[in-house]
């Protein structure tokens, strides 16, 4: 006999599921505001507020209420409905005042950008973006081989034509800036690299799914305890995506640091430092070993970067997902630390990609189950493929994955330490710095590192 509560539980699910599917989705939507209370209606009534809100074109509602209750089926919708924030004109917001009335200008295209008061803006083709910088920024006082390496970093990669413009090479500046998250990897980064580099944080200033509440707990404690500023940069660039009919987020892996380099000048940067980890760097798409001091891809981007007068650095550049995690556990800022982009009051949500792959490893609760990381189990190639074995290996769930078993029965331990190679391709100036506080935390992998021999999906 079915108890009385799951009777009427259900009762009111085919209520609700009659109103939705009558596209009555106000009342289907305000019903289902009820059961979010209810433990057994609680997954189904949060789906309909989703689906409903969609259906409506509520778009920063559903973005609002997928912040504060994070499911297994909202990645998606939030997607559309940052596409649709933008093609209806409301995800950029605001024009300037005085410069509403100028076009896109791919001739010139150095000429694109404007300053009112303390916001920067850049025109392109589909619209504006902004940054809102120190008070000390000035225009008129930036290098003309900054603003062109900011607007190759943001537009080359999304197809955008325009005009290359002749300038000259900047000079130099003297102090490292990171372009900081304040999640696992920009943080170890961070613990490699002197200690007073610049810490900025690129804050999406526009409604989002990312919860800004996460990064603030370690701002928080590095600020207050360890005397860290945090330079935050609001924008609202990651729309530039949007435009082109992509996701909503950043144009290239350099775009997270764009607001870094449009300050070289005023903060007198030499270095711009990103925590990319050894997944993305000596590893394609996580899963095949590539000699990446000799891409056309790093190299490319070196040049960018020195015509400006900076020194492209990656500090973690020889450090996988896991060491970077194992260097954050040793640090004492771990419990301060969670990189998943949905969770709030310092704890992820369970259900994602990022939990699986950076709580799961700390002993934090996973939904193991959860549909989005069953997806991306069982995706072929694997996304983020040697770190995800390694997950599943330090979280003993290989069995749970049969089709995965082959991949990790050797240990795979080694992925936690450090692949010297990579050393190499930090600047001089800082290698010695950051192979000596590499040794404080990580052992290497050896001369002949398994690394090299990483090929999950031979052709």
């Amino acid at each position: 006999m079915v108890p009385l509560s799951r009777f009427t539980a259900g009762l009111r699910r085919l209520r609700i599921r009659r109103l939705y599917n009558r596209r009555n989705y106000g009342k289907a939507k305000a019903l289902s505001e009820g059961e979010l209370s209810c433990s057994i209606n609680q997954r189904f009534a949060g789906d309909i507020i989703l689906r409903s809100l969609y259906n409506q074109q509520h778009w920063i509602e559903l973005i609002s209420f997928a912040q504060q209750h994070p499911s297994e089926h909202s990645s998606e919708l939030i997607k559309k409905a940052e596409i649709q924030l933008f093609s209806e004109g409301r995800g950029t917001g605001i024009e300037p005042k005085g410069y509403a009335h100028k076009d896109w200008n791919e001739n010139a295209p150095l000429s694109n950008w404007y300053q009112e008061q303390n916001r920067l803006w850049l025109r392109y083709p589909n619209g504006w973006v902004y940054w809102d910088m120190p008070e000390k920024f000035e225009l008129s006082k930036t290098h003309d081989s900054i603003l062109q390496l900011a607007m190759n970093i943001l537009l080359q990669p999304l197809g955008i034509r325009y005009s290359l413009e002749e300038t000259r090479t900047r000079s130099q500046g003297t102090y490292v800036g990171l372009a900081y998250s304040g999640g696992i990897d920009s943080t170890a980064a961070a613990l490699l690299l002197p200690e007073n580099t610049i810490l900025s944080y690129h804050q999406r200033s526009f409604p989002s799914v990312l919860d800004h509440g996460l990064p603030e707990r370690l701002f928080e404690v590095l600020e207050h305890d360890f005397d860290r500023p945090i330079l935050r940069v609001p924008s609202n660039h990651e729309l530039i995506r949007a435009s082109v009919g992509k996701s909503i987020g950043f144009s290239t892996d350099f775009a997270a640091g764009v607001h870094l380099i449009l300050l070289s000048d005023t903060l007198n940067l030499g270095t711009i430092a990103f925590g990319t980890p050894l997944d993305n760097t000596w590893l394609e798409k996580g899963a095949k070993y590539r000699d990446f001091a000799n891409s056309k891809y790093w190299i490319r981007w070196k040049k960018y970067f020195a015509h400006a007068g900076l020194d492209l650095e990656i500090p973690i550049n020889h450090i996988s997902e896991a060491g970077a995690l194992r260097i954050c556990q040793q640090s004492g800022f771990i419990d301060f630390i969670n990189s998943c982009l949905r969770g709030s009051d310092g704890t992820g949500c369970g259900i994602c990609w990022k939990c699986f792959n950076k709580n799961g490893p700390l002993g934090r609760e996973i939904q193991f189950e959860s549909k989005e990381i069953q997806e991306f189990l069982h995706r072929v190639p694997l996304k983020t493929g040697q770190h995800a074995l390694w997950s599943l290996q330090i979280q003993n769930l290989e069995h749970r994955v049969p089709h995965l078993e082959h991949f990790v029965g050797d240990s795979l331990s080694w992925w936690e330490m450090y692949y010297e190679p990579g050393l190499k391709i930090i600047s001089v100036q800082l290698r010695g710095l950051v192979e000596k506080n590499t040794k404080k935390y990580l052992q290497p992998m050896g001369e002949n590192a398994l690394l090299e021999r990483v090929d999950l999906y031979p052709k």
